[in-house]
């Protein structure tokens, strides 16, 4: 009998008597000032900022590539892989980057750290805009872990696991805007925004937000582990674990619309999940040899295309009308949007970061370094060696600025 890999990450049972069931709108406050669920925030939901200037986006630059490596290493390179500047958050020696991703926008790198440190980086220099950090000035406690920084209407959102603490700061200065205490600490997916709303997972809840006032709106409760949440523009489309589905619902008011359940031994499709086209694409991993990749209609969650993969699929990302991920066996796939074409790649090395792709060449980071594979005579070799530990490769981020 194969084992079983499922795992409840958290327990479903959550010590607030009155989130424990259902859906229920949260009643808003009006207030003249920043929005904060804490009348004075303690030592460690604290906010500390450093300004040293307004970030200047600058769209100038280009043809770099960017470095952030699971040691917490952020670096740049030129178009011929010399190196330009390495920037060290002072932690790193203790703690790695918590798989966090960072962030780029016009020469300017939005990076956050376990500890609280958040960083808005010049990337023509590695120079820090202007530098903030949650909790105790000297404190160590592991606040960002699996975030996935993005601006939406001039704010970075971020959710601590320590003081469970909602924050939007502000993309220019770093200054706290509002911030909000969520009821689990679980909140280790990507934010979804939709109109004038951004929508937090915290597990096993979502809630609903005006991203403006941070003003809380609807918050319900899915009794399960949940994945990336997104959008076709109409529904928010979220994986659920318990019961290995994917569920739909309105954003106004939490309606759920449709349900796919894919089959067993399926499960924990994660941030394997994206929209395209008014498609949903999504991947899972697998108590058996094979895993499943799905095609359906995001309108109606109809099944329109199925393909199997053998091994646990670890990355499942979108370029251009290809979608490209990989294995845990050294296998890197490539599927046909259009009409779910599959093929294989035997690659030399293990991925363990994202991919991209760059005119004729694919490129992913292993514990080697970074390597490079030429699409067409499938030759690989590594650009850029890795060096220091090698757990220090894992949870990589690369990312070519053209």
């Amino acid at each position: 009998m194969l084992p079983i890999k499922k795992t409840i990450l958290i327990p479903l049972t959550i010590l607030f008597c009155n989130y424990l069931y259902g859906q229920f709108t949260i009643k808003s406050v009006n207030t003249d000032g920043p929005v904060t669920s804490s009348v004075m925030l303690s030592e460690k939901d604290w906010f500390h900022n450093t300004l040293n200037k307004k970030v200047t986006y600058d769209k100038t630059v280009k043809d770099v590539l960017i470095i952030n490596r699971g040691d917490g290493l952020l670096t740049c390179y030129d178009s011929k892989f010399k190196k330009q500047w390495t920037f060290k958050h002072f932690d790193t020696i203790r703690l790695n980057n918590g798989s966090n991703h960072f962030f780029y926008k016009d020469g300017t790198i939005f990076s956050a750290y376990m500890t609280g440190n958040i960083y808005a980086i010049n990337a023509k220099n590695g120079v820090p805009f202007w530098a903030s950090k949650v909790g105790a000035r000297d404190g160590a406690a592991n606040h960002f872990t699996s975030q996935s920084l993005a601006i939406t209407e001039g704010k970075l959102f971020l959710t601590s696991r320590t003081s469970r603490n909602l924050y939007a700061i502000n993309s220019s200065n770093g200054s706290l805007v509002w911030n909000y205490k969520l009821v689990s600490p679980h909140s280790y997916r990507p934010y979804l925004a939709i109109n004038d709303k951004i929508f937090i997972n915290n597990d096993p809840l979502i809630n609903s937000f005006e991203t403006e006032s941070g003003t809380p709106l609807i918050q319900k409760n899915f009794e399960s582990n949940l994945g990336k949440a997104v959008t076709n523009g109409k529904l928010i489309i979220v994986p659920v674990t318990r019961g290995d589905k994917i569920v739909s619902f309105l954003p106004d008011t939490f309606e759920e619309k449709w349900e796919f359940t894919f089959k067993a031994p399926y499960y924990n499709v994660g941030e394997k999940i994206f929209v395209d086209n008014n498609n949903v694409y999504f991947a899972t991993e697998t108590d058996s040899d094979h895993s499943g990749v799905y095609c359906l209609n995001a309108n109606d969650g109809s099944l329109i295309w199925e393909k199997t993969i053998k091994g646990d699929v670890e990355k499942f990302e979108k370029h251009n009308d290809i979608i490209y991920g990989y294995t845990s066996d050294k296998i890197i796939f490539s599927i046909t949007l259009k009409n779910g074409d599959l093929k294989k790649i035997q690659t030399n090395y293990q991925p363990v970061s994202n991919i991209q792709i760059h005119h004729k060449f694919l490129y992913y980071y292993a514990k080697e370094g970074l390597i490079r594979h030429e699409l067409e005579s499938k030759e690989e070799e590594i650009i850029i060696p890795h060096s220091g530990k090698e757990r220090g490769a894992r949870d990589t981020q690369i990312l070519f600025v053209k």
